[in-house]
């Protein structure tokens, strides 16, 4: 029976295919070659399938020639390395129509079974050799479930307005050499918790308003985490994950709020929650506005830099507020070179940030221009005694922000070439504010 359950898979082409991530079903119709009963398709990468495959190998298979339908349910995977992949891709592709789109090409998936059912010959094969433990299936699903909220919340972009809290704890201990560990922590938690909020919101309000369905033109670093459109989350898993995000926010807010003396932490937090619902938001949205651009630099600037040093020192100085412009400037720059490749997108949808108001090539210009300041800034503050003489280390971080500028000025219209100034300018703010950092805390430490 099981040869002429393999002969089936063989004489016939195509089949259905389920897969699903949290309950978010999808159905695709493709093409499959057969090897024994291991079978393999083909998919665009960033399809709703090959996403949810990433995240969830389940998936179940209707094979039917009209009179005989295979029920197959197994585990999926994407293969990198398989014998005669290039000739299994070229085939299926062929027969799918399938294509390159941008910097996403054609995966390779194989699949292999774990139950197989033919109704029509009573038969039923279990292949228990393909199914995994229940204690290795349970640790799969918690690695999957961490994977994808991390994806959803953007966790890589996270770590550099993480490092605003660094830089701001960084400047209490230059002025007092004092450090509170549970603080400090609390503090980059709540930062996390306020960006995947933001981020997550984000992606709630882009769906509703059709910016992220019309935006083709993807990037790793722009275009939004896509969780929505490839099915990875529904509509409203991403609400209420910005909800849980905004109340952790809320609870270690209150928490540290309560702690340190006057409300200073309150009123930076009313004001983060104000940016964090109407960035994208109804009715003010900032970033429809124009104004995305300046809440990002006085979010992730002033409000983090201060808030971080006021919690250390419970005391204004005028020194973190200094030292915030370049931060909130960096950071700043990271959303502005990313609304290059989204110009289209942001267009359509009606969104009149900067880049789209001035056009690519003037704010190919300014991005120059802003960027550049960041260094010109350091060492006046340098000159003037603000920051010790050891931050000009920062200065090194030049090496990823001409690159950055260059290809900005070049291809501003260009958006996968733009995919360099976006990476540099990502490891521009990360090796700026750490190196920033460090050389608040050595000379501290030393001095």
């Amino acid at each position: 029976m099981l040869d002429k359950m393999e002969k089936f898979l063989k004489t016939n082409k195509s089949l259905n295919i389920a897969s699903s991530s949290y309950n978010n079903p999808n159905l695709s119709k493709c093409s499959y070659v057969s090897e024994g009963t291991v079978l393999f398709i083909a998919g665009e990468q960033n399809s709703p399938l090959i996403e949810q495959i990433r995240f969830n190998p389940k998936v179940e298979i209707i094979v039917s020639d009209g009179e005989t339908t295979l029920q197959y349910a197994g585990r999926a995977k994407i293969v990198n390395d398989y014998p005669n992949q290039e000739k299994l891709i070229g085939d299926l592709t062929k027969k799918d129509n399938l294509e390159r789109k941008g910097i996403f090409s054609v995966d390779l998936v194989q699949i292999v079974p774990t139950d197989i059912t033919v109704v029509q010959w009573n038969y039923y094969q279990e292949f228990k050799e393909n199914k995994p433990s229940i204690l290795k299936d349970f640790i799969y699903s918690i690695i999957k479930t961490l994977k994808i909220w991390a994806k959803g919340i953007r966790l890589p972009f996270i770590s550099v307005t993480v490092l605003a809290v660094v830089v701001g704890t960084s400047v209490a201990y230059y002025e007092d050499k004092s450090f509170d560990w549970l603080i400090f922590l609390l503090a980059v938690i709540g930062i996390i918790a306020f960006n995947a909020y933001v981020d997550l919101m984000n992606d709630f309000f882009d769906h509703l308003s059709g910016n992220d369905e019309v935006n083709e033109k993807l990037t790793p670093f722009s275009g939004g985490s896509r969780m929505i459109q490839n099915k990875l989350f529904s509509t409203a898993r991403t609400l209420a994950g910005a909800i849980v995000s905004f109340l952790i926010t809320l609870g270690i807010g209150l928490y540290i709020n309560f702690t340190v003396a006057g409300n200073i932490v309150l009123y930076i937090g009313i004001g983060g929650a104000f940016i964090g619902i109407f960035y994208v938001g109804k009715p003010i949205n900032l970033a429809k506005f124009g104004f995305a651009e300046i809440a990002i630099f006085i979010s992730l600037g002033p409000v983090a830099v201060f808030g971080a040093y006021y919690i250390q020192q419970e005391k204004f100085s005028w020194t973190p507020i200094y030292v915030s412009i370049i931060v909130g400037l960096l950071i700043a720059l990271v959303l502005f070179v990313n609304q290059f490749p989204d110009y289209e997108a942001d267009k359509e949808s009606g969104r009149r940030n900067f880049v789209v108001l001035a056009g690519r090539k003037i704010s190919s210009m300014v991005f120059i221009i802003f960027l550049s300041l960041t260094y010109v800034i350091l060492i006046i503050f340098v000159i003037l005694q603000i920051l010790p003489y050891l931050s000009l280390i920062a200065l090194a971080s030049l090496l990823f922000a001409v690159k950055a500028m260059i290809t900005t000025r070049k291809h501003y219209d260009n958006y996968l070439a733009m995919i360099p100034a976006q990476a540099m300018t990502i490891l521009t703010t990360l090796a700026f504010t750490i190196l920033l950092a460090i050389s608040l805390f050595v000379t501290a430490a030393v001095w």
